[in-house]
C-alpha cells in the first residue's frame, strides 16, 4: 500500500512564516481541535487536507478559532494564555534546533502501520511486558496502587445522547440555545465524579486524537462510514478538557493514536512495572483483550446511572474457554461497522466464538478453513483474500507505544486536588453557569469539593470496583 504524501522539514530548512501560514491553515480546517505534545518536537504535513503535526515541550497548542492560534500553558490546573505571534517565534527558534531525527517523529506512525504489534497472547505475557525507560517506575509509599483510566469520548458521547434524548422526550423544554453542550459537559463531569467514588490513587482521562491515525495508513477506509461529529460534541470537547485539568486529573490526547491505544499501554506499563491494579472505564469490548487478574473494565449500565465491574471471572461466565487475548481474534471475525472494519460476512459473535474455541486464532482457522462445518462461514472464509488478518491487525491494541509519544511517568497521574485551590474550575463554572438550571453547577461543585478532600487523606478503595 502505498503511503500517504508526506513533508517533512529539516532543522534550519523551514521559514517562520511558513510555520504561521500553515498553522492559519489548520486553524481552518479542524476549529476548535487541541493538539496534545510530547517530549520531541517535529513538524510534518501529510495526507489531505494537509493536516499538520506541531509538538510542543511539555504543553498544549490549543487552536481555538480561525485566524487565532494561542499557546495554552498547562501545569495541572494553571491556565497561562500567549499571543500567536510569541508562539510561533519561541517555537520556531526551538524547532530548528531539532535534530532531522527529532523531526521526523511522525514517520514512527507510518513505520507502526508497517510492523505488527507485539504478541498478547497469555496473561504472563501481559505480566512480563518491559516498561520504556522513562516509563513508569514500582510506584510510590507502601500504600496499594490503583489506577482509573476513562475513555474521555465515551463518556462525552454518552452523555450527550443522555442529552439529546431528555430533549426528545420533552424533559429539557426551558434549555437556552447553549444549553445542549453545556449540560453535556456538566453530565460528562458527573460522570466522571461518580468513576471516582472508585477512590482510585491515580487517574487520567483520554481522549481521541482527531486527526489521521496510523490505521488510516493500513486501511484507508478506516472510519469511513462515521456521521460528522455533533456540533454539540466539539463544543463540549473545548471545556470538558480544561474543567478535567482545573479539576486536578490528567488528560491525555496523543497524536496519531487513538484513546484505546493509549488507555492500553498506560494500563499494561501500570501493571507490569509497579503492580498496580487498573480499572479502565469504557463501553469498547476491543479492551476485553487485555484483561487480566490486576485489570478490569467499568462498563455503564445500559439504562441508568449504575455501573458494572467485568473481569476475568465475568469474562469466562460470558465467552467460555476461550482466552481474553482471544476475543481480538473473535472480534477480527465479527468486524465493525461503526469503524468499517471489514470482518467476515455473515459471521457474528455467536459464530466467532465457535470458530475460535475450535482453531484457536484466525490464523490457524484460515490455514484449516475447508475443515468448517458451518456452510455459510466456510464459504466466506474460503473468498477470504486478507480481510480477516486486515481486521485484526486494525483491532489490536498497540501497547507498544513509545516512551517519546507517552512521556509519563505513575506519578503524573496521581489523584491530587488542584494547587489554586480550585480557583480555575470555579471559573469554568461560573461561565458555563447561564445557560443552565443554577442548581446543576452547584451541586457539581459540592461534589468535586468532596471529592479534593478525600484526595487530601489516603482512601481505602471501594471494594465494588478496585
Amino acid at each position: 500500500m502505498s503511503a500517504l504524501p508526506t513533508r517533512s522539514y529539516e532543522p534550519g530548512g523551514r521559514p517562520e512564516k511558513e510555520i504561521m501560514t500553515s498553522l492559519r491553515i489548520l486553524t481552518q480546517q479542524h476549529w476548535g481541535f487541541s493538539i496534545p505534545v510530547h517530549q520531541h518536537a517535529s513538524v510534518m504535513i501529510f495526507g489531505k487536507p494537509g493536516i499538520l503535526i506541531l509538538p510542543w515541550f511539555g504543553q498544549t497548542t490549543a487552536l481555538k478559532k480561525p485566524h487565532l492560534t494561542k499557546k495554552l500553558n498547562v501545569s495541572r490546573s494553571f491556565f497561562q494564555v500567549q499571543s500567536f505571534s510569541s508562539f510561533v517565534s519561541r517555537g520556531s527558534d526551538a524547532i530548528r534546533k531539532q535534530t532531522a531525527r527529532e523531526y521526523n517523529d511522525t514517520r514512527l506512525l507510518l513505520q507502526m502501520a508497517d510492523e505488527p504489534p507485539i504478541g498478547l497472547r497469555s496473561a504472563a505475557g501481559l505480566r512480563n511486558m518491559s516498561p520504556p525507560a522513562n516509563g513508569y517506575g514500582e510506584g510510590g509509599g507502601e500504600e496499594e496502587q490503583r489506577m482509573l483510566l476513562i475513555d474521555g469520548n465515551a463518556v462525552l458521547y454518552r452523555s450527550y445522547f443522555k442529552i439529546m434524548a431528555r430533549v426528545g422526550y420533552g424533559g429539557l423544554k426551558d434549555m437556552g440555545s447553549e444549553g445542549d453542550w453545556v449540560l453535556t459537559v456538566f453530565t460528562s463531569l458527573l460522570t466522571i465524579l461518580r468513576l471516582l467514588e472508585a477512590r482510585p490513587t491515580h487517574i487520567a482521562v483520554v481522549f481521541d486524537y482527531r486527526g489521521l491515525t496510523f490505521r488510516h495508513q493500513i486501511f484507508r477506509g478506516y472510519k469511513s462510514g462515521r456521521a460528522p461529529t455533533p456540533d454539540t460534541i466539539l463544543q463540549a470537547l473545548d471545556c470538558i478538557k480544561p474543567a478535567i485539568l482545573s479539576m486536578g486529573i490528567t488528560a491525555l490526547e496523543v497524536p496519531g493514536v487513538e484513546a484505546d491505544d493509549v488507555i492500553g499501554a498506560l494500563a499494561l506499563r501500570a501493571v507490569a512495572a509497579a503492580g498496580t491494579k487498573v480499572r479502565i472505564a469504557s463501553q469498547d469490548k476491543d479492551f476485553f483483550q487485555i484483561l487480566s487478574a490486576q485489570l478490569r473494565i467499568l462498563r455503564f449500565a445500559p439504562k441508568g446511572s449504575g455501573i458494572v465491574s467485568f473481569g476475568l471471572e465475568e469474562f469466562a461466565q460470558k465467552f467460555g474457554s476461550i482466552q481474553p487475548a482471544q476475543y481480538l481474534d473473535v472480534l477480527a471475525l465479527m468486524g465493525d461497522k461503526v469503524d468499517s472494519i471489514p470482518g467476515v460476512p455473515g459471521i457474528g459473535e455467536k459464530t466467532a466464538l465457535k470458530l475460535v474455541h475450535e482453531f484457536g486464532s484466525v490464523e490457524n482457522l484460515l490455514e484449516r478453513r475447508s475443515e468448517v462445518v458451518l456452510k455459510r462461514a466456510r464459504e466466506s472464509l474460503m473468498l477470504d483474500e486478507g480481510a480477516i488478518l486486515l481486521s485484526k491487525r486494525l483491532l489490536t491494541l498497540r501497547v507498544d507505544l513509545p516512551a517519546h509519544l507517552l512521556p509519563h511517568n505513575l506519578d503524573d497521574f496521581v489523584c491530587q486536588s488542584p494547587k489554586d485551590q480550585g480557583e480555575n474550575f470555579m471559573k469554568l463554572l461560573q461561565a458555563m453557569s447561564p445557560y443552565i438550571d443554577p442548581s446543576v453547577p452547584q451541586d457539581l461543585e459540592k461534589r468535586v469539593r468532596k471529592i479534593w478532600k478525600t484526595w487530601q487523606v489516603p482512601q481505602q478503595a471501594l471494594e465494588t470496583y478496585f
